[in-house]
C-alpha cells in the first residue's frame, strides 16, 4: 500500500523569494551606474503587470545589454549571498503536525544550483520534514515537473501538489493530480480552474489537521 503524499513547491510557496529577486536585479542595475526603484514600487509593477526581469527594466527605460544581464542574473540569483535573503512563509510547527498525521511530504523545486538549494533548506530548518527534496533544472522548452510528478505517482498515493505558479498547475492537470493554488506568488494570478485556493500554504496545512 502506497503512503499518502503531498508534493510541495518551494519558491513563493514555502518561502518568499520576492526580495531576493529585487536585490539581485537592483545590484546589477546599480553596479552599471543606474538608479533603481524601491522594493514596494518594484513589487507592485511586477505583480500587476506580470513583467519579466528584462521587461521590467525596459519599462523603466534602463539601458542594458540583455544577454549580459541574463547571464549575470542566472549566475547570481541562486548564490548563497542572495538565497540568504529568502524568508519562510510556512510555519515549521505546521510542517511537523502534517508529518505527525502520517502524510509524506515531498519537495519539488525548479532550481539550477542544487547544492546551494539543499543547503538553504537546511539553514531554514525545513529539510527534516521532507521524505524527499527534489531539485530539477529549469527547461525553456518543457515543464520538467511533469515527468517527475509522474514518477512520484508510481511511488506514492499523491493527495495534492501545492504551488503558486501556472506551470505547477499545468503539470498537475496533465496527470489528474489535485492542485492547491497558494496566493503567495510574485504575480497576481486569477483563481485557476479545477484548483483549490488558499492565501498561504499554512491555511491548506491547517485543513489536514
Amino acid at each position: 500500500m502506497k503512503d499518502n503524499c503531498i508534493i510541495v513547491d518551494l519558491d513563493d510557496t514555502l518561502i518568499s523569494t520576492h526580495f531576493r529577486q529585487y536585490r539581485c536585479i537592483s545590484d546589477y542595475v546599480i553596479q552599471n551606474g543606474n538608479a533603481f526603484i524601491d522594493f514596494d514600487t518594484y513589487f507592485e509593477l511586477r505583480r500587476s503587470n506580470h513583467f519579466t526581469n528584462t521587461r521590467l527594466l525596459e519599462s523603466l527605460h534602463i539601458k542594458m545589454d540583455r544577454q549580459d544581464f541574463n547571464a549575470w542574473y542566472l549566475a547570481n540569483i541562486e548564490s548563497e549571498k542572495y538565497l540568504a535573503l529568502d524568508t519562510l512563509i510556512v510555519d515549521k510547527q505546521l510542517l511537523a503536525a502534517v508529518v505527525q498525521k502520517k502524510f509524506k511530504l515531498v519537495l519539488l523545486s525548479l532550481r539550477n544550483d542544487h547544492q546551494n538549494s539543499r543547503q538553504q533548506i537546511r539553514n531554514l530548518g525545513i529539510e527534516p520534514f521532507f521524505t524527499e527534496a527534489i531539485f530539477i533544472h529549469h527547461d525553456q522548452h518543457a515543464n520538467p515537473k511533469t515527468d517527475r510528478l509522474k514518477e512520484l505517482q508510481g511511488s506514492y498515493n499523491v493527495m495534492a501538489f501545492c504551488g503558486d505558479a501556472v506551470s505547477d498547475y499545468e503539470a498537475a492537470k496533465v496527470l489528474n493530480i489535485n492542485f492547491v493554488q497558494v496566493k503567495t506568488s510574485l504575480y497576481r494570478l486569477p483563481d485557476l480552474e479545477h484548483a483549490v485556493q488558499f492565501n498561504t500554504i499554512n491555511q491548506y496545512f491547517l485543513t489536514l489537521l
